[in-house]
This record gives C-alpha cells, sequence and structure tokens, in this order.
C-alpha cells in the first residue's frame, strides 16, 4: 500500500514541478509579450503569489474537511484553468488576464503543495524513513525537465501559448490518474477529533505552537524565499545582469535545479546518519557562498559554479524544516500546515517584493536580501533536531 502511495505522491511532486517552471522558462518572451518592466512583472507575480496564499489556507480546510487526496484533486481543477487561461493572456498579450490567471493557477498550486507534503509526513511516519528530501528532488527533477522543454520550444519557435496548453492538459491528467493510488482521507478529521477538538482547553489547543514550531516557521519563511527567488528571478537575472540569451538563461536556470536535485538526491541517507542539524547548516553555508559571487558577478563561468552551489545549499531547506514539523504525530497537521503556509507563502510572496526592489538597486543587488535572508535562516539550524516521539 505504502509503495503505490509513495509513488504516486512521487509523480504528483514531479508534476507540480514540470508546471511551475513550463511557465517560468518563457517569463522573459512573456514579459517582452506584455511590454512590462522589472517592477511590472513583479506586480504580475504578485497574482500568483495572493492565489497561493489563499490556496494554502484553503488546503488546510479542505484537508482536515475531506483529505489530502481530495484537496489535490481539486488542485487539479484550479491549476488546469489557470495554465489554460495564462495561454489566452499570452495571446491577448493582457497583463490583467495573466494576472488573473495566475491568481487562479496559484490557487490550485497552493492546495496541492500543502496537500502533498501532508501526505510526504504521514508516509514518513509510517515507514520510518526520510523520504521528503527525495520528495522534494522530484519536483526539482520536474522543474528541470520542464525548463529543458521550455528551453526546445524557444528554439523550435513554439509559441508560448501552444506550449502551455499541452503543460495543462499533462498536468491535469497526471495528477487525476495518480489520486486513484492515494488512500482517501488522510488528514481527515475523524468524528473523535472533532470531539476531542472541542473538549480541549484553551491551553492544549495552544500546545502546538511553540518556540521550536516558530522557529521552523521562520526558517522555511527564509529558506523557501532563498528558493523561491532563484525559480522566478534566475532567468532574468542572468539576460539582465550578465547579458546572456534567453535559451542560455533558461540553460543556466537548469545548473540551479540541478544542484537541487544532487542535493535532495543524496541527503535521505545522510540525514539518517548525521542529523540535521549538520545537514543544514553545510547547506546554508553552500547557498551563502553561491549567491555572494553571483553577486560579485566576477564571470559567467564562476556563475555557473555559483549557481549550482545555490541549488545545492537551498536543497535541504525547506523538506528539512516539514520533516521536523512532522516530528510528533499528534501535533503534525497543524505544524506541518503553519510550516508549509511560512514557506511556500514567502516563495511566492517574496520574489515579487524582489522585482520592487530590482527597480531601485538592479535585479543583482536585489540578491543581497536574498543572501540576508540565508543568513537569519542559519541562526535556527539547532532546531531541526529530531524529536520524534513513539506513536
Amino acid at each position: 500500500m505504502e509503495k503505490k502511495w509513495y509513488y504516486a505522491i512521487l509523480v504528483i511532486f514531479t508534476t507540480c514541478g514540470f508546471s511551475f517552471s513550463s511557465w517560468i522558462s518563457r517569463t522573459p518572451e512573456l514579459r517582452d509579450a506584455l511590454h512590462a518592466t522589472t517592477g511590472t512583472m513583479g506586480v504580475i507575480l504578485l497574482g500568483l503569489s495572493m492565489g497561493s496564499i489563499l490556496g494554502l489556507v484553503l488546503a488546510n480546510v479542505f484537508v482536515r474537511a475531506r483529505g489530502g487526496r481530495f484537496a489535490i484533486m481539486t488542485s487539479a481543477f484550479f491549476m488546469f484553468t489557470g495554465f489554460i487561461a495564462l495561454s489566452v493572456g499570452a495571446i491577448v498579450a493582457s497583463q490583467i488576464v495573466v494576472f488573473a490567471a495566475l491568481f487562479i493557477f496559484g490557487m490550485g498550486a497552493g492546495m496541492c503543495n500543502v496537500a502533498m507534503n501532508l501526505e510526504g509526513t504521514e508516509i514518513e511516519y509510517r515507514i520510518k524513513k526520510t523520504i521528503l528530501p527525495v520528495l522534494h528532488a522530484a519536483f526539482s527533477i520536474g522543474t528541470l525537465v520542464g525548463a529543458g522543454v521550455g528551453a526546445i520550444c524557444i528554439k523550435l519557435g513554439i509559441s508560448v501559448s501552444l506550449h502551455l496548453t499541452i503543460v495543462a492538459c499533462l498536468l491535469f491528467a497526471l495528477l487525476m490518474i495518480s489520486t486513484r493510488f492515494v488512500p482517501a482521507g488522510i488528514g481527515k478529521d475523524s468524528v473523535a477529533d472533532k470531539k476531542a477538538n472541542a473538549e480541549e482547553s484553551a491551553a492544549d489547543k495552544r500546545l502546538w505552537l511553540n518556540k521550536r514550531t516558530v522557529a521552523l516557521a521562520i526558517m522555511a519563511l527564509c529558506l523557501a524565499f532563498v528558493e523561491g527567488s532563484a525559480n522566478d528571478w534566475i532567468p532574468l537575472a542572468m539576460v539582465d545582469g550578465y547579458n546572456v540569451s534567453h535559451s542560455f538563461s533558461t540553460v543556466i536556470y537548469g545548473v540551479f535545479l540541478a544542484g537541487m536535485i544532487s542535493g535532495r538526491l543524496v541527503s535521505g541517507r545522510l540525514i539518517d546518519t548525521y542529523g540535521r542539524v549538520l545537514l543544514l547548516r553545510i547547506a546554508v553555508a553552500l547557498a551563502a557562498i553561491g549567491l555572494l559571487l553571483v553577486i560579485l558577478k566576477i564571470s559567467i563561468v564562476l556563475c555557473v559554479i555559483a549557481i549550482f552551489l545555490w541549488g545545492l545549499g537551498a536543497s535541504l531547506g525547506f523538506p528539512m524544516t516539514i520533516s521536523a514539523a512532522g516530528d510528533e504525530s499528534q501535533y503534525a497537521v497543524k505544524r506541518v500546515s503553519l510550516v508549509t503556509l511560512a514557506g511556500y507563502g514567502a516563495s511566492l510572496a517574496g520574489p515579487p517584493l524582489l522585482g520592487f526592489l530590482a527597480n531601485y538597486f538592479g535585479l543583482l543587488n536585489a540578491f543581497i536580501f536574498v543572501l540576508i535572508a540565508i543568513c537569519v535562516a542559519g541562526l535556527f539550524t539547532s532546531n531541526v533536531a529530531k524529536i520524534r516521539q513513539a506513536s
């Protein structure tokens, strides 16, 4: 049962990553078609952020009412609709349509992200092994494939609208097929749970929100901002800051994704052997070094190496904080929801803010704020230490 369930969640993570990078890979062309400045693109990306945050909030309601499987199926409809609308927006070159499309897509993506992470923590808890980095590696593999397909589409002259329409259909089909192998009702409140919640005192209800949970949320916020900034702005930063072509900027973005994938694929066994804290501290240091080298703009060759280090360092932060949030099964749903909300909220709300800052400081200089976020996260790394209790 767990094996089919695990593979289904792997496919869902991969598909979501593929869909996300598919449109990211076309952002330089989309910006040109919309005649948008970097600041305007920040406003347009705010549509994705607003929709995603709403989806993150609604996910907890959907999961507790009907379970994670239902939330993922519902999210598939929103993401499909958003991508079709985005295709239309690319054709008519309407900033308003693209903003609305990203809002709808973001709402579905936010809901799916919470639900699939909750499913992942439940599988991890049952098999007693660290698998969330591998699941997030699947997301990164999906983004790498999506970026590669995007680069090929650019080379072949395939329109943005046709590309995104095909991705929309593929996304919907894979998510609906995969959910057939996901058990219904995971995360859903049982009658006993509802009765217990009603009988809990106010003090009992606050037990899940302790200092460690807040620290994990802060870390997720900072480290997801680091990852999200790369996903949204690396292609444009390479075009504007290093004067490379649109297609080569997508290749460089792929280098970042390769770093993410490498870190996540090899980290599971290392975490179980050496512990979360040591691995996360090394990861934070690598991300900081890589990002600093990108900002310094020494050479394009060193930049590509630095982008890989940035990806390698950013690979562990978010999945590791989610794993830590699920350590105590009694409070896992609430804690994972909070940490996921903080992380995905920052990864989506942060990049548009970075766009506004880039208007005044330049995109590469704006990355200094991302570097500050890495340093802040480094102050809280001790909080990911494993404390799982016997169930």
